[in-house]
Formats: structure tokens, sequence, C-alpha cells
């Protein structure tokens, strides 16, 4: 029984989670990103400047690679420490910082 609520629930979750209603947060995607990018990884690779990743002439050139490299982030460095929803969030945020892509709709 419990396992059937459970499942339920995270279909809910799921479907509702990409309602346009329920769009990607930019703050929370900040916070993420700043409690787990910024420290030794993007400072060490941005020579003490953790931003300097973003502005760099080779950096990400879609909205995909931008998504891909976030969860690929997640996975290796972070340990899937990220739901989906927050990698969302953190692509947000760095798209509407940094990047400016067009976003999907």
């Amino acid at each position: 029984m419990k396992q059937g609520m459970m499942w339920g629930l995270g279909l809910a979750a799921l479907l509702l989670g990409s309602h346009p209603l329920f769009a990607a947060d930019t703050a929370k995607g900040k916070a993420l990103h700043d409690a787990g990018c910024l420290g030794g990884c993007h400072a060490s690779k941005g020579n003490g400047d953790p931003n300097a990743l973003y502005q760099r002439s080779n950096r990400k050139d879609s909205l995909e690679k931008l998504r891909a490299q976030v969860a690929f982030c997640n996975q290796q460095v972070l340990h899937s420490k990220w739901f989906p929803e927050d990698e969302a969030d953190v692509v947000e945020y760095l798209n509407a910082t940094f990047y400016h892509f067009k976003l999907d709709k």
C-alpha cells in the first residue's frame, strides 16, 4: 500500500513539476549553485574567480549543452545531491545570469 501511494505521489510531482505554473526558480538555483559549485572546483578552474568559467571563450554554446554540463557536475562532482528540479533551477539561474539562451517552450 505504501509503495503504491509513494509511486502515485512521485508521478504527481513529476507531472506537476513539468507544468509551466511550476517554472524553474532562479533564486533557488543561485543558492544551490553558490553552495555546490563556487567552492574548490570552480575557483580552482577560474584562477580564483569561480564565475570565470561562464565568461571564457569556449563556454557552453547552447541551452542543451548547459543542461548536460549541470547534470554532469551533479552526477560526477556533487554525487547526485540535486534532484532534476534542482538541476533545472541551476540551469535557469546560469542562463539568466550568464548565458541568455532562448528558452525552450
